[in-house]
């Protein structure tokens, strides 16, 4: 077997595209500029609606739309801080068959540490592995900011772990827990080195 000549990569790039990704990028910053760092993010209907109109999975489409509320992602602090205390959550939601419980708050100086329990109500039927595409969503009078700090558990029954910061008040009254769909394309992305130039073979 011979070895054949590398050729160009055929590219048919043209002034309609051009025209298509100039609206999406202009679009695109308006939309930042526009939420300015704070959360808007439309009901689950409207999601839906648009998932099924654009033929987009619902998950990643709450990821992209998750992009667009800010330019730069809020820094979360390195370390923890000293540990206060736990505070009790305790509240159950059963949909399809599967058993969410918001479970308790770690709070810790800087942060809070928010952990659920997943679980498969019916044992016997076999409806394949559980993999949580979500994200917490808080809605309180504080603006919180939510990124998923850890996941473990077997095929039927998954713990899942939120940093939630500024750190939850230690009274919850008034604070509302909600579970949406999200996943970004790759979560803890591993070190790499990026090869994005154009390159040509002669």
């Amino acid at each position: 077997m011979g070895w054949s000549e590398f050729q160009l990569v055929p590219n048919r790039y043209n002034d309609e595209c051009k025209k298509i990704d100039e609206c999406i990028l202009q679009l695109l910053h308006e939309r930042k500029v526009l939420a300015n760092g704070k959360r808007l993010i439309p009901p689950q209907e409207i999601r839906q609606e648009w998932a099924e109109r654009y033929s987009i999975d619902e998950d990643e489409l709450g990821w992209f739309l998750h992009t667009l509320n800010s330019e730069a992602r809020p820094v979360f602090p390195n370390e923890n801080g000293e540990l206060i205390g736990v505070v009790p959550i305790m509240k159950t939601t059963i949909l399809d068959g599967i058993t969410y419980t918001l479970t308790h708050a770690i709070q810790h100086k800087n942060v809070s540490i928010v952990h659920i329990e997943i679980k498969m109500a019916n044992t016997d039927e076999d409806i394949g592995m559980l993999r949580p595409h979500l994200m917490l969503e808080i809605a309180t009078s504080q603006e919180h900011h939510v990124r998923k700090s850890g996941a473990r558990g077997s095929d039927r029954e998954i713990s899942l772990q939120f940093t939630v910061i500024p750190a939850l008040p230690d009274q919850l009254d008034g604070v509302c827990f909600s579970l949406t769909p999200y996943a970004a394309p790759r979560e803890q992305p591993p070190r790499e080195h990026i090869l994005n130039k154009e390159i040509r073979f002669s």
